[in-house]
């Protein structure tokens, strides 16, 4: 099922400049659906939710460079999505 998430995930455009992008869009959009699965609904609480499984998501995506989304990269993420275009691929 996780399997299936991340590629419809991998769908979504990507609406950030490539400049400076540390964190690929679906692993972000897949951490912000972990974090609200479990009760975190604010900016605060998906960052903290970030820190507190930080081994456990830098396994699970392994990530390279050894640092999960900051609370901007969140923020900006969750106000630029294109809700409309996230909504159609599922």
């Amino acid at each position: 099922m996780l399997n299936s998430l991340i590629e419809k995930f991998k769908l979504v455009k990507d609406f950030r400049l490539n400049q400076g992008k540390r964190h690929q869009l679906w692993v972000v959009l897949t951490i912000i659906i972990f974090a609200l699965l479990v009760g975190n609904t604010s900016y605060k609480q998906i960052e903290q939710f970030c820190q507190n499984e930080k081994r456990q998501l830098l396994n699970l995506f392994q990530i390279p460079h050894n640092s999960l989304p900051s609370y901007g990269t969140i923020r900006r993420i969750m106000n630029g999505i294109n809700l409309a275009e996230l909504q159609s691929i599922f």
